[in-house]
């Protein structure tokens, strides 16, 4: 994956996913988990699961108040993954710290790809950092619109 494809994935997710119910960081996992695992690149759903909940356990994944960046770098899958999820209000509790958690872009990664999954993550923050972009996120009523924003701002 090269720097246009990091942007590319970040444009076009895998799965995206709007006003997601959920009472618990590890329901909203699930939840996403349940999409992205339906993907062409993932081999081991189980697996998948298992790296990601371990890896939120070992350290905090939050990137913002209200933004999480669970990943796992892992065998259960073929190349980057990446699922965007919009949760409803008022978000939940990622750890002590981020009580209130709303976006949530979960990254798988196969173990050998440290650099393009680096790039995704700078690209990510990049994006989160625009102007205006977190709130367009946050208020977009249609998975259409929140992929628009994604895309406008990737591009940028």
């Amino acid at each position: 994956m090269n720097v246009a494809s990091s942007i590319e994935l970040i444009a076009r997710p895998d799965v995206v996913v709007l006003d997601l119910a959920a009472n618990s960081r590890e329901t909203a996992l699930r939840a996403l988990h349940q999409l992205i695992v339906q993907q062409p690149g993932v081999t081991d759903a189980d697996r998948l699961l298992r790296d990601m909940l371990e890896r939120v356990m070992l350290a905090p994944v939050c990137i913002a108040a209200d933004v999480a960046l669970p990943h796992a770098r892992t065998t259960a899958v073929e190349r980057i993954v990446l699922g965007v999820a919009r949760l409803r209000e008022p978000g939940v509790g990622f750890d002590g710290e981020h009580p209130n958690v709303r976006l949530i872009f979960m990254i798988g990664t196969p173990r050998n790809q440290v650099e393009e999954y680096l790039r995704l993550v700078a690209a990510i923050t990049r994006l989160l950092r625009k102007p205006g972009a977190r709130p367009a996120l946050l208020a977009a009523p249609t998975e259409a619109e929140f992929r628009a924003v994604l895309a406008g701002g990737a591009a940028t």
